[in-house]
């Protein structure tokens, strides 16, 4: 009987780690299906009756999988097209500005080389950079990311349509007594809930704190800035810099220097702040962490992960914090 259980013990450990071989070139994709399943299952839950009565029990869940997937494209595929549009434009008009003198390329090349220039510059190229390159499943060429994109859609398709049979068979098959198991999926409830809105609540304060200092110093598009600050706001290392820091050189490069000196202190010294002091802080009491805990794990699961690392890690943080004290508590 032992024999069989080790048997059967090295036949699940091999078929575990042969799995992760398998997802591991698409982990990137696959975590962003199962948090935007997780995002939208609320959703999903009350559309689907209301499908059931024109198209039936069957056929339910899988229209309203669908309606979602399309609302939530059209929600990222607008943004960029907009983004594509604001970008062309505004290219045109610098263009024009330098044509026509009104933006001084001699002074811009004088503050990039600088010492604040090459200071904010390479904080500029160390924070894209990092991103890039701890994220290859996103942008390793238009091939794999047409790929990655295809198991995403295909992965979170299949969780909001059996996301609940999934859950209740994982519930079936671990081991664990009914008080501790039910413990440990709440756990992890909370954690990926805190987690998830923490990360959104930041970027959204980011962003407005970046739209707000535009409105004022008169920015045009500030709505859209806006919103691109919100996507930007998700990454760390990179944040709404990679706005307000051009919008800063260029009121430097038309001769506002006031507008312009205002705005890369109000940046590096308020926007910032509530990167690298509320993320830590409002995550680490949402998911009932230790701040350095939470900064930790989304640093290092962007290492291990890629982007999907900065929710990954500091749930995995999170959830292995809790098995230790349930296993301390009821195994010890």
């Amino acid at each position: 009987m032992d024999a069989e259980r080790a048997f059967v013990a090295a036949l699940v450990a091999i078929s575990i780690y042969l799995s992760w071989l398998v997802v591991r070139p698409f982990f990137t994709f696959v975590a962003l299906a199962v948090f935007l399943a997780y995002t939208l299952w609320p959703l999903q839950r009350r559309l689907a009756p209301r499908f059931e009565e024109r198209l039936g029990p069957r056929l339910a869940p899988r229209a309203a999988a669908l309606a979602l997937m399309l609302g939530a494209t059209v929600l990222f595929v607008l943004p960029f097209l907009l983004l594509v549009r604001v970008v062309v434009r505004q290219a045109v008009a610098v263009v024009e500005g330098v044509q026509s003198g009104a933006i001084d390329v001699a002074f811009v090349r004088e503050f990039i080389d600088s010492d604040l220039g090459q200071e904010l510059v390479s904080m500029a190229q160390s924070g894209l950079g990092r991103v890039l390159q701890e994220t290859p499943g996103v942008v390793g060429g238009a091939s794999n990311a047409l790929v990655g994109v295809t198991v995403l859609g295909f992965v979170l398709y299949y969780l909001l349509v059996d996301g609940a049979d999934a859950v209740a068979w994982v519930r079936e098959v671990v081991p664990l007594g009914p008080d501790v198991r039910e413990e440990l999926f709440a756990e992890l409830d909370r954690l990926t809930y805190a987690v998830l809105i923490t990360q959104g609540v930041i970027a959204v304060v980011q962003a407005v704190l970046t739209g707000i200092a535009l409105a004022v110093l008169g920015f045009s598009n500030v709505l859209f800035w806006t919103v691109l600050a919100v996507v930007l706001g998700l990454l760390p290392f990179v944040g709404s810099m990679f706005i307000w820091i051009p919008a800063g050189a260029f009121l430097l490069a038309t001769g506002d220097l006031v507008g312009g000196a205002a705005l890369l202190v109000y940046g590096f010294g308020v926007v910032n702040l509530t990167d690298n002091y509320l993320r830590p802080v409002v995550g680490g009491r949402s998911a009932n962490l230790n701040p350095s805990i939470l900064v930790v794990g989304i640093f290092g699961g962007l290492a291990v992960f890629g982007f999907a690392g900065i929710f990954v890690g500091p749930i995995v943080l999170g959830f292995a914090k809790s098995l230790v004290a349930v296993a301390a508590r009821e195994y010890a």
